[in-house]
């Protein structure tokens, strides 16, 4: 996913003008998630590092293993990632495998479609873009949906799982910002 991103290591993501850096609802069956941020990092470096598929778990901690299945050519590419995370005392290891169709250019839209035959997802889609904003900054605008084919126990519920997305989202925008200083000119 695209999940999936060294030199801003003081400058945090920020929210950018549009409101709350990332926004997760979730109904105990389908999850969406915006994120808005402004990331102290060049935009190249941002593309690098989220199309770096290989390397998903340097930017989201869940991610224990990631990389390309398949390569359709036309910019589009099967990327699996392997996730284990923690709700309180409940664990759950998960696979989500997707069919992520980078668009060319600064500025467009990619996307990636879920392949629910191989995933523990009944569905989802997510679409993203960049833009540069200054040579050092770059907005990332993220929005998508998913629907988890997995049990989440009443005690945690989907508040507890709501706020669990959302702080990994907040705690990789700093990661994905040394990633993308690692990867920029790339």
């Amino acid at each position: 996913m695209a999940l999936t991103l060294c030199a801003s290591a003081i400058a945090a993501a920020t929210p950018a003008a549009t409101g709350q850096p990332v926004q997760v609802r979730f109904d105990g069956a389908r999850m969406d998630i915006h994120l808005d941020v402004l990331l102290a990092a060049p935009e190249s470096g941002v593309i690098a590092a989220i199309h770096d598929y290989e390397r998903l778990g340097l930017i989201f901690p869940l991610v224990i293993d990631s990389g390309i299945e398949q390569d359709f050519g036309d910019g589009v590419q099967r990327v699996r990632a392997h996730m284990e995370g923690c709700v309180l005392f409940f664990c759950r290891r998960l696979e989500h495998v997707l069919d992520v169709r980078r668009a060319p250019g600064r500025g467009a839209w990619s996307s990636a479609q879920s392949v629910p035959a191989q995933s523990d997802v009944r569905a989802g889609h997510f679409s993203w873009r960049t833009e540069a904003v200054s040579q050092r900054q770059t907005r990332l605008v993220f929005s998508g949906w998913v629907e988890p084919d997995v049990w989440i126990p009443p005690l945690i519920g989907p508040p507890m799982v709501r706020r669990s997305v959302e702080r990994q989202f907040r705690e990789s925008m700093p990661r994905l910002e040394r990633v993308a200083w690692a990867h920029r000119g790339r």
